[in-house]
């Protein structure tokens, strides 16, 4: 199942995601309305096969790896924050 239907499972409708890099990096990716998005990984550059979920949790999240264009692999924490 993809981050996006997942997402939508729980509940989720319009969020924020704010990620967190191993580097400590941190970035907020804003205003995703998931009913409109088609392809959620390839939005914040994560591979599909790399991503674990913890969105029953209090503070739901997700850890994948990303791979931005031009830029090594490196692991991410991704919060959901809805509003």
């Amino acid at each position: 199942m993809e981050l996006k239907d997942r997402l939508l499972t729980y509940g989720f409708d319009n969020i924020d995601i704010f990620l967190i890099d191993d580097e400590k990096n941190q970035e907020t990716v804003s205003n995703i309305s998931l009913h409109k998005v088609t392809d959620l990984e390839y939005k914040l550059y994560l591979d599909p096969d790399s991503i674990e979920y913890h969105l029953d949790h209090e503070d739901p999240y997700f850890t994948a790896t990303q791979q931005a264009p031009d830029k090594e692999p490196i692991g991410v924490k991704g919060y959901i924050l809805e509003w």
